[in-house]
């Protein structure tokens, strides 16, 4: 008898597994639908990605290939060490890059914002870990069918390798800033390119007003990002905030009072941040 419950609870386990899983595909399926390639009026990043270097054949094409997909908050898009198997452009949202290390420590090694290329072309496996620092919206591809599409198109190609080879310099520009730059340069540098890249809210609907600057990582993830400390990294923007080039709202929601103070503080020129903060690794 005994041993009957148990096949029986077992295989009601099973059929409940089942059940959660057919769900969630369900809501991956609702959750893709057609993207706007090519579409200047409706996509919001067309301007700034791979879709602004495209011919109407090859945007026709990209629109057979491409979806619209939506992860939550806190969502593996792609773990690292496994099949990589999409690709696209960010939508809407900041991406979260991690490597974890063979004892098992985990650093962040970049982000990716909105019109960003996510995904590691021509690669079995993928390197890095994809999370969603926030809701993210993704304009999504097969990697195999993307990879073709290069094949066919090499204007769309040499366009994807020249903005790879602008983030290769970006990374050697960040590398430069971490290991060179004091602490209080680097947070001023990224609280700069949140307010560049992130998405802004107004206080005033459409009307002229500071900017509200949305932070899409926890304090403990940014000083991950810059080497240092999460107490380090309060006093920085402590400090920040009494001199009144900032004004701190909640832990993810920043005022921006004086832009010229803080790129002062960063010890970078303006024209230097605006490129860091297109391309950021």
């Amino acid at each position: 008898m005994g041993a009957l419950t148990a096949r029986f609870q077992q295989s009601a386990l099973e059929m409940h597994c089942q059940v959660s899983l057919i769900k969630v595909r369900r809501r991956n399926i609702l959750a893709e639908v057609s993207c706007a390639c090519g579409k200047r009026e409706i996509c919001v990043v067309h301007s700034r990605s791979l879709c602004n270097a495209s011919s109407p054949g090859a945007l026709a094409q990209l629109n057979h290939i491409a979806h619209r997909r939506t992860f939550p908050r806190g969502s593996i898009i792609q773990a690292q060490g496994e099949n990589c198997n999409i690709v696209g452009n960010i939508v809407e949202g900041v991406v979260k890059l991690s490597s974890a290390s063979f004892n098992g420590d985990e650093h962040i090694v970049g982000l990716l914002f909105p019109s960003d290329f996510l995904g590691r072309l021509f690669a079995e496996e993928s390197r890095f870990s994809y999370e969603a620092a926030t809701d993210v919206t993704l304009c999504s591809m097969n990697k195999p069918a993307f990879e073709r599409f290069l094949l066919d198109h090499p204007t769309v190609e040499h366009e994807m390798l020249k903005a790879k080879l602008d983030e290769l310099d970006a990374v050697r520009e960040w590398a430069a800033i971490t290991s060179g730059h004091t602490t209080m340069q680097r947070v001023a540098t990224l609280l700069y390119v949140f307010s560049r890249r992130t998405k802004n809210l107004h206080l005033d609907g459409d009307m002229q007003s500071p900017s509200i600057v949305q932070v899409p990582l926890n304090r403990r993830d940014i000083a991950d990002y810059l080497g240092t400390t999460p107490e380090t990294l309060s006093r920085n923007i402590q400090t920040l905030a009494r001199s009144k080039v900032i004004r701190i709202i909640n832990a993810k929601h920043f005022e921006l009072l004086d832009t010229n103070e803080l790129i002062k503080h960063s010890g970078e020129s303006r024209t230097d941040l605006n490129r860091i903060a297109s391309v950021l690794p």
